[in-house]
């Protein structure tokens, strides 16, 4: 934002405010544009912008290191001192060539140019009747060509001084080439020596007579120049390395070093050769401000470097680029050999600016995350000096129809699909990871560098990285250090390793995770595919569906619907026990993912042969990822089991239990129970009036605590007790409070502490009251009585004390007060011992107590389903305690 009238205003666009060259705005680029040649503007082949003088110069930003290297030249041809031999350093934009052909015009067409700044400055030091002569290395024939030395005297017009020298590939003497030179002013212009001398590898020792012997003659005249230029390194593999140390040996006892361009004047001869117009100088330095006042907000989050007030004088001088672009340009690409001499940065730049300004990409500088990776001119400028194999690298990830970093923005939306977040971190990125040096990552602080403009909150840098390292397929992370490789990372090699992981096997894994996360305070039934499969029993019981039975699927209803109704081929009777949790389409599909990534991580792991191709920082990396996908995978079965059903009066009832809380310590059991106790659909307390409430129909005074209960087991949407103890309490606290009462057999109680039992029963307090009340009046009666008939006031009926007398002796006459018996039945006769034994016996004294032993056997084996969910079950169900069972 910039200050416009005391109001803030954003930041204008580049292309707003600049002009670029009419070429690059109309998309007429062409190759020989940017392709400067020292030989072609010899021989009048170059383009006007190199051939013509005036042009060229009013394309050509004067550095000080450019009009220091014209004004030693012409002192040195006008005899008024110079060093006389001059070697170039080869930096990009505007370095070796550009500087050659600056002296070339300076000599041979100086009445052109005279006029023009500097130009006019040199006038006392221009030289009389100077001659230029020019060799360029990559032009002339080893074979049948004329070598350095004839080619020199051939300009200069003194060829047959020369000439058997030349046919013979033999170097001449200090004599002759004194001779050649003669005693006019001479600059001497000679370019890609190295190449020629490899080239001509049969006379290469010649070649470094002849240097040596050119070098010592031009120091020996005061009005003679040669500028030779060799570079830092070449292409040409052993032959070229030995043939630059000998000329940098040969040239070095010699030479002065110029740089043409240095510091920050790159900035300013690119912007000369790509733009007729900046814009105004207040707008420069408003935008130059606020990306300065943006990194002092965001403090050690960027590099230290960009917080210093001379970084904000950088990006004024570097305008409308971000310095960051032209530095990784300048610094690490210009390191590649082949970057320079194919058509270079001023190339690459002029595309970059030509797509950005069609397109009108909103930013107040052009930084490295806007280079457009998918433009296949810009592309092949990176592609063609690092391989084409990362032109499918670029395409997995990076920029294209089906790279992954544009299907993130799109994916995520907001700001990263207005700002391109994700393909700009990544195109930086790619950007960085090159380099004819060591250093090719990059780093959090300076990719904030190359995206944060105007409009992107600066915390999503992180984030994205995130996704970038999740998602992509050659983008490496090592030490917080970030790069692109052709090789992929372990993001790739665990992606590869899903491929392989079937659908059965994560069936079979995930029913393990399940079992795991289920386990808890209920009892649990996995995976169940009928109704026989789940117990009719008191027991609160867990149902968990398989994948195949989802809670919003026709088959997974109509499992859930035969659980509660049926239990074997027997209606089921204890419905209120059953809960069953399933997951639904999307969830599912979520874990299955999930777990086959887990899955892949952990064989990649097992992989020892594969665990050792990988560096020791992914091999951290992927001990991390096991770790943390283990960690979160009972959030996952948690996450997706989230889907309740209940009995309810008109069928299954759904509930959605929500997300649960990340990082709880729980299992699928245990939430299920604590969800439903917060629902207050199970009951781990209940008052006596609940009980009345819920359990007593208004006509009724008396129940058996046995049918209370079950009838909280039985009774579909009817809250369940989380124990029988939970009644039990209940009940004792009632019958103290005397709002219940209990009948023992004739004995009632009431307002009494008292252990009821499942064989007790109820009444409601009024009823227990009467009881007790008349119970109370009809002893007090009967003690008065007594007491009357102890004092004599009144007798005994007769026949009451005959009888009392009559039952005194039967007792005394042996009467069986105890009986325990033991006998074999057959096993259809159990209805007659009911009938006539136990009937009986219960009649005349209390109900007896009875003990039953079954031996059973059979030739084909009892089955699980018999023993426990038939026989074992039905002990369970009459409350029968089971004092010994044994099996063989």
């Amino acid at each position: 934002m910039v200050l416009i009238g005391g109001i803030k205003m954003a930041l204008p666009n580049w292309w707003q405010v600049t002009t670029p060259h009419r070429d690059i705005r109309e998309g007429k680029l062409s190759e020989s544009i940017f392709a400067a040649d020292l030989w072609d503007v010899f021989s009048g082949r170059a383009p006007l912008e190199y051939k013509d003088a005036a042009t060229f110069f009013k394309k050509t930003y004067m550095t000080q290191g450019l009009k220091n290297l014209l004004e030693n030249a012409l002192s040195r041809l006008s005899g008024k001192g110079g060093d006389p031999v001059i070697q170039l350093q080869t930096p990009f934009g505007g370095g070796k060539t550009h500087a050659l052909l600056a002296l070339y015009h300076v000599i041979k067409n100086y009445g052109e140019i005279k006029h023009l700044y500097p130009i006019c400055d040199f006038q006392s030091l221009i030289p009389q009747n100077a001659k230029v002569v020019v060799f360029v290395g990559t032009q002339p024939d080893p074979i049948g060509g004329r070598t350095p030395w004839g080619e020199i005297a051939h300009q200069l017009g003194v060829y047959g001084k020369v000439k058997e020298h030349d046919e013979k590939r033999r170097s001449p003497g200090k004599e002759i080439l004194n001779e050649v030179l003669g005693e006019s002013p001479v600059l001497i212009l000679m370019d890609e020596l190295v190449e020629y001398a490899v080239k001509a590898k049969d006379f290469a020792d010649q070649i470094s007579a002849f240097s040596h012997e050119l070098t010592e003659t031009v120091k020996s005249k005061d009005n003679v120049c040669l500028v030779c230029t060799l570079p830092s390194s070449v292409p040409y593999g052993e032959a070229g390395e030995r043939a630059l140390s000998e000329l940098q040996r040969i040239y070095g006892r010699v030479e002065a070093v110029y740089a043409p361009v240095e510091g920050i004047e790159i900035y300013e001869v690119i912007r000369k050769r790509l733009f007729e117009d900046l814009g105004d100088e207040k707008t420069i330095k408003e935008v130059a401000q606020s990306y300065f006042d943006l990194y002092q907000k965001l403090g050690p989050d960027v590099p230290p470097e960009v917080r210093e007030i001379e970084y904000r004088d950088r990006i004024e001088h570097a305008y409308p680029f971000h310095p960051e672009l032209i530095d990784v340009l300048y610094e690490r690409w210009g390191s590649f050999p082949t970057f320079q001499r194919t058509r270079g940065v001023l190339r690459l730049l002029a595309e970059v600016i030509a797509d950005l300004y069609r397109r009108k990409i909103p930013s107040a500088l052009i930084q490295s995350s806007l280079v457009n990776l998918e433009n296949q001119a810009i592309r092949m400028e990176f592609v063609k000096h690092i391989g084409n194999e990362y032109d499918s690298v670029i395409a997995a990830d990076i920029a294209g129809k089906n790279a992954k970093a544009p299907k993130i923005d799109k994916e995520m939306g907001s700001e990263y699909e207005k700002y391109g977040i994700a393909s700009g971190i990544a195109t930086s990125v790619f950007i960085y990871s090159f380099s004819g040096a060591e250093k090719k990552e990059t780093t959090l602080p300076r990719i904030r560098v190359t995206l944060l403009r105007e409009g992107i909150p600066p915390t999503i840098v992180g984030d994205a990285i995130s996704k970038l390292e999740e998602e992509l397929w050659y983008f490496h992370s090592e030490g917080k250090q970030y790069a692109f490789r052709n090789q992929p990372n372990l993001n790739r090699v665990i992606v590869s390793r899903e491929e392989t992981v079937s659908d059965d096997r994560i069936r079979e894994e995930l029913k393990g995770y399940v079992q795991k996360c289920a386990n808890g305070t209920l009892e649990v039934y996995l995976w169940p595919e009928s109704a026989s499969d789940i117990p009719d029993n008191k027991n609160l019981k867990l149902a968990i569906f398989g994948p195949e039975f989802l809670y919003d699927s026709e088959k997974g209803k109509g499992l859930a619907l035969e659980l509660f109704e049926k239990a074997g081929t027997s209606f089921r009777i204890y419905k209120n026990t059953l809960f069953i949790v399933a997951t639904d389409n999307a969830q599912y599909t979520a874990l299955s993912r999930y777990l086959k990534r887990l899955l892949a991580i952990s064989e990649v792991q097992n992989d020892k042969r594969l665990l050792e191709s990988l560096t020791k920082e992914s091999q951290d990396e992927l001990k991390k990822k096991l770790k943390d996908a283990e960690k979160e995978m009972p959030f996952m079965v948690l996450n997706s089991y989230r889907h309740l059903a209940l009995a309810e009066v008109k069928g299954p009832a759904w509930k959605d239990l929500g997300i649960p809380t990340v990082g709880e310590s729980t299992t699928i059991s245990k939430r299920v129970k604590q969800h439903l106790k917060d629902q207050e659909r199970i009951l781990s307390r209940i008052t006596p009036k609940y009980i009345i409430d819920k359990a007593f129909a208004s006509d009724e005074d008396e129940k058996e605590l046995r049918d209370i209960y079950e009838l909280f087991l039985k009774m579909p949407g009817m809250p369940i007790l989380e124990s029988d103890s939970v009644l039990l309490e209940a009940i004792k606290e009632g019958v103290k409070s005397g709002l219940l009462g209990i009948r023992e057999g004739q004995q009632v109680y009431y307002e009494q502490d008292i252990a009821p039992t499942m064989d007790s029963f109820i009444l409601r307090g009024e009823v227990a009251k009467e009881i007790k009340d008349a119970e109370k009046k009809e002893r007090e009666k009967e003690e008065e009585k007594g007491e009357e008939w102890s004092q004599g006031v009144i007798e005994k009926p007769e026949e009451e004390e005959k009888g009392q007398r009559e039952g005194e002796k039967e007792r005394k006459e042996g009467a069986v007060t105890r009986l325990t018996l033991r006998a074999k039945i057959p096993w259809d006769k159990l209805s007659d011992i009911v009938r006539g034994v136990i009937g009986p016996l219960k009649e005349k004294g209390l109900p007896p107590e009875i003990t039953i032993e079954i031996k059973a056997e059979s030739n084909e084996g009892f089955d699980r389903t018999t023993l426990d969910n038939k026989v074992k079950e039905t002990l369970h169900q009459i409350s029968a305690k089971i004092e010994n069972w044994h099996e063989e």
